[in-house]
């Protein structure tokens, strides 16, 4: 049996949310900016392209609770985008980056943690959520540690 999996991006109520009030949920200034390409979008789960205009903010990507529902900074689109239109592949323009993968428990525990070469992230999301006790697996910045985004296994 296949399991389905789930990609999750910045969810886009909180997104609305702070587009509408100009801050994030942590009370920092969402100003928008337009910086270099190649920055990692965690609102449609893409790399931002030369001109586009994006806002740098606090995310708290886990809603589990815990010592590890970190905060930490992520790029958004600063106008409303299409989101993450294929919520059941893995995304294209993370897959040959590095990446560490980090699995946690319905508990929000970390059970393991894992550094994925280029081309091994969609491989090792599924290996660790093979293991039941895996409730979700956050894949991250090697460099910053900053929060891409999820993979869960799809409700039915």
């Amino acid at each position: 049996m296949t399991t389905t999996l789930e990609f999750l991006p910045v969810p886009a109520p909180v997104l609305e949310r702070i587009r509408a009030t100009g801050r994030d949920a942590f009370g920092n200034a969402a100003t928008p900016q337009t910086r270099e390409a190649g920055l990692p979008l965690r609102c449609c789960l893409r790399l931002s392209r030369d001109g586009e205009r994006v806002l740098l903010v606090a995310h708290r990507p886990s809603e589990l609770g815990g010592p590890y529902a970190e905060v930490g900074p992520v790029f958004v689109h600063a106008e409303a985008c299409e989101g993450y239109r294929t919520p059941h592949t893995f995304p294209a323009e993370f897959r040959d980056r590095r990446a560490v993968l980090r699995a946690y428990g319905a508990d929000g525990m970390m059970l393991d943690g894992v550094l994925a070469e280029p081309g091994q992230s969609e491989h090792l999301v599924g290996e660790l959520l093979a293991d039941p006790q895996v409730d979700q697996v956050h894949v991250r910045n090697v460099v910053a540690g900053c929060w891409n985004f999820t993979v869960r296994r799809a409700s039915a």
